[in-house]
């Protein structure tokens, strides 16, 4: 008996240790040291998309407006698995953006400060260049365009940044007295979190289409709501007839006074004929088939052709590249094109946006000093352009026109591999 009360009151002081800030964890991230680290929540799914009705919906919107965002975001994530045909266009948008090659480019003018722009741009480069997880939170910061906002988090030792960290979407919430102040869940503050405005340099905020005060409204994903539970209802109606449309019904009569528990089975036989198409019944009981109608539009495919072409429209801004039919044409479909990329070169704006204030300026100035340029980050926007138009192009800007362009760059546009030294190549001098 005294073992297990020791070992009872060991437990608890083990739990009552766990809610204690760790002095360690804490200096660690005074430092800069890591903050967001694995723990169970991370996992746990409440499944917000089961039994959805249009008030549960509006319901999640509304505590996302109050600072608790994590029922919206976790019904996003969960539409994106039920609506094929929102989890491609979402993939078209986002991949369109991550697809392209970025590259650091030197401020538009070196200051005086000692440091040129190109050195400083290749100290950033080399930098990120060296970050293994980058890549992957590039893709995480992508995820803005629908849910609204993406963070993630800067890791720095000895001063240097040694790693970034996509922050999970279940640890954003807002201010509980002012919910247009961004807070993340930490194992030191897991009920109310930390506030990102009070660590500068220490988180990356791409909130593309943020609106003032509502850090949680602005993504793709609230105009996707209505239209899913359109979708998502009218389907489960369409199976539900589908089961019975162009089945005979099944009509049975009997004698006045037939015991209930007869009623019963004969129901039961009834059901069974759907699929069994055998039964067995009492001279006494009378089956009528009556034929099902035949013809007539199916009535829940025009909402489904609905939904699809305008959650199409509104992620990519355009819908034939997608739905290309009879009525389309492959030019009409190329000019809608050209309107999809209006919106990746706005995508590419936001996040190159975000990046220089959150990523590269904290990089420069924890380097070079306040007075450095800050270079920018850009996505090479040059390869959704066909490689023939871009070679005549090429040849009337520096024939015609005497253009300097960059060698390195021009083969990175056409997608041709710079030569190694004393490589034999093809050239229009020695003609082989």
């Amino acid at each position: 008996m005294f073992e297990h009360a020791r070992r009872r009151t060991a437990g608890v002081f083990q739990a009552l240790g766990s809610l204690l800030p760790h002095g360690r964890r804490k200096r660690e991230d005074e430092r800069g040291g890591r903050v967001i680290r694995p723990w169970r929540a991370d996992a746990q799914h409440t499944y917000a998309s089961v039994g959805l009705t249009p008030a549960r919906a509006l319901a999640f919107l509304q505590a996302a407006d109050s600072g608790a965002p994590q029922m919206q975001f976790e019904l996003f994530g969960e539409m994106l698995q039920k609506w094929p045909r929102l989890a491609a266009v979402e993939n078209t948008r986002r991949l369109a953006l991550t697809g392209l090659d970025w590259e650091i480019v030197p401020a538009d003018a070196d200051l005086p400060t000692g440091y040129s722009g190109e050195e400083v741009a290749a100290f950033c480069r080399g930098t990120l260049d060296g970050l293994e997880r980058f890549p992957e939170v590039l893709a995480h910061l992508a995820n803005a365009i629908g849910y609204g906002i993406a963070v993630a988090e800067l890791v720095w030792e000895s001063g240097r940044l040694v790693d970034i960290v996509p922050v999970p979407y279940s640890r954003l919430i807002g201010d509980a007295s002012e919910p247009w102040r961004l807070r993340v869940l930490t194992e030191d503050e897991p009920a109310s979190g930390v506030a990102l405005d009070e660590q500068p340099w220490k988180w990356i905020i791409h909130a593309p289409h943020s609106k003032p005060g509502r850090r949680f409204e602005g993504g793709l994903l609230r105009a996707s709501v209505l239209l899913y539970l359109a979708q998502n209802l009218s389907f489960k109606d369409w199976l539900v007839y589908s089961q019975i449309a162009g089945m005979p019904v099944r009509v049975a009569r009997f004698e006045p006074g037939t015991p209930e528990d007869d009623k019963q089975q004969l129901l039961k036989m009834l059901e069974a004929l759907g699929t069994d198409a055998v039964a067995v019944v009492s001279k006494s009981v009378e089956l009528d088939f009556i034929e099902a109608g035949r013809g007539g539009k199916r009535p829940y495919g025009p909402l489904q052709e609905y939904c699809n072409t305008e959650v199409t429209i509104l992620w990519l801004g355009q819908h034939l590249t997608t739905d290309l039919r009879g009525d389309g044409s492959r030019a009409a479909a190329e000019i809608h094109d050209r309107v999809r990329e209006d919106l990746l070169v706005n995508d590419i704006a936001d996040e190159g946006r975000a990046l220089r204030r959150d990523l590269l300026t904290p990089l420069v100035r924890a380097r070079f000093g306040d007075d450095a340029p800050v270079p920018h980050l850009r996505r090479a926007l040059v390869q959704s352009v066909d490689a023939r138009m871009l070679a005549e192009t090429l040849v009337t800007a520096v024939d015609e026109l005497g253009l300097s362009v960059s060698r390195r760059w021009a083969h990175r546009a056409l997608g041709i591999p710079e030569p190694p030294v004393g490589e034999a190549v093809l050239s229009k001098r020695n003609g082989s």
